[in-house]
């Protein structure tokens, strides 16, 4: 049911003073919610039960008002929303002459109902998708799976489906703009943005879009490849709509996509979530200026300081080091990376080192290349794979091997 009420008088004021003519709008219980005439408001028009019933216009003459109380002259015309009156528009004076205004008042009335019906739709929508995304980031222990379950599984969300985890940042260099983004009610524009989001990311029930704060949201979107490519590509294309989008609205911003690898699990939804945010501090730190970065690429990763990086992003660096671990070929390749390294990145040495054709160690090393997608030619991501792979090394070291000798 739209309730006209809350917003009654503020319509009267401004169609009033556009039009300089006495307004009046009545609930559908004849309760006098708007009027130009403050000591009107409250109370009971007797004539609205009868315009609702009908669902007709009503005129009503100088003679016709003699003798009712509280009616004046004018016209009385219903408020339609979704085929049911909801109120009565009022429009006081000679009827002959006031009803030149009826249609557009009364059609723009109705068109700010539906306005507003739309836009309570659409932050209700926008404060459930919030809420459904705290109930990952509260996940703490395996006791709660089972609720979660439940709770997911009523709202029509699977957890087997891989989905990777999307970070949109989005800085509005408008400071206004801004603290209006960051306020607790949603605006016009974060409502236009999350039904813009939604268009571009929702193919089905399994993708979701959720606002965070700040101007920063989450976005999980099902996709069965581990590729990158395809992602980049999609948020590529995300970005120019959102940015024609934001420029339309006179909005200048920078917009950076964060993504992950895909997951299926709670687990893995928290943890690539922790990923992209700390993926959006390095790419702060050290002036990213990229729109779309992924949370496990090596130019990133190796942006940050190292001992950060195995502190905060351990979950990403195990998951290049599984890769190669569980590839038929794996420990060869990792062999021949470690000594790569220790060579100083010169090929012949680390060849004549490891007993092969230099031809063979360039084979194995871009073979790893492929798998981890790393860059060789980076100094700064060879030294940070060569540490993460000797620090798994030393891991594996029984504790009374330094007893040995």
């Amino acid at each position: 049911m739209q309730d006209i009420g809350h917003y009654a008088q503020s319509i009267v004021d401004q169609f009033s003073s556009l039009l300089n003519i006495p307004i009046s709008i009545t609930d559908k219980s004849g309760v006098i919610v708007g009027s130009t005439d403050n000591n009107r408001i409250g109370s009971l028009h007797m004539v609205t039960p009868e315009v609702t019933r009908s669902g007709k216009i009503m005129f009503f003459t100088k003679e016709q008002t003699q003798g009712l109380e509280n009616v004046y002259p004018g016209i009385a015309a219903p408020l339609r929303f979704q085929q049911e009156t909801v109120g009565v528009l009022g429009l006081i004076g000679d009827p002959a002459l006031v009803e030149r205004y009826l249609q557009f008042v009364q059609s723009h009335i109705e068109m700010l109902l539906k306005e507003n019906f739309h836009s309570r739709t659409v932050v209700s929508q926008m404060e459930m998708m919030r809420e459904f995304f705290q109930h990952f980031f509260n996940y703490q222990q395996e006791t709660d799976f089972n609720r979660l379950q439940s709770y997911f599984e009523m709202h029509g969300f699977s957890l087997d489906i891989p989905r990777r985890c999307v970070l949109l940042d989005l800085r509005v260099k408008n400071d206004k703009v801004m603290s209006k983004l960051a306020t607790g009610s949603f605006s016009y524009i974060e409502q236009d943005l999350y039904q813009c989001l939604t268009r571009l990311f929702t193919a089905s029930n399994s993708d979701l879009v959720a606002p965070l704060s700040n101007g920063q949201w989450i976005i999980l979107v099902a996709d069965y490849s581990e590729d990158p490519t395809q992602i980049s590509k999609r948020l590529e294309y995300a970005a120019n709509k959102l940015q024609s989008f934001l420029e339309s609205r006179d909005l200048e911003t920078q917009l950076r996509f964060f993504f992950s690898t895909p997951v299926s699990s709670i687990e893995g939804i928290v943890q690539t979530f922790d990923q992209t945010k700390k993926a959006l501090e390095i790419a702060n730190r050290n002036d990213l200026q990229q729109s779309i970065i992924s949370a496990e690429d090596w130019q990133l990763l190796s942006a940050g300081f190292i001992g950060e990086i195995f502190f905060t992003a351990q979950w990403t660096i195990d998951c290049y080091i599984e890769k190669l671990l569980n590839h038929a070929n794996g420990a060869v390749l990792i062999e021949c990376f470690i000594v790569f390294c220790e060579e100083q990145l010169n090929m012949s040495q680390a060849a004549k080192k490891l007993y092969i054709h230099r031809n063979t160690l360039l084979y194995r090393l871009q073979q790893l290349q492929q798998i981890l997608s790393i860059d060789l030619r980076c100094f700064q991501q060879c030294t940070l794979l060569y540490l993460a792979l000797k620090q798994h090394q030393t891991a594996k070291i029984p504790a009374d091997k330094s007893t040995l000798i």
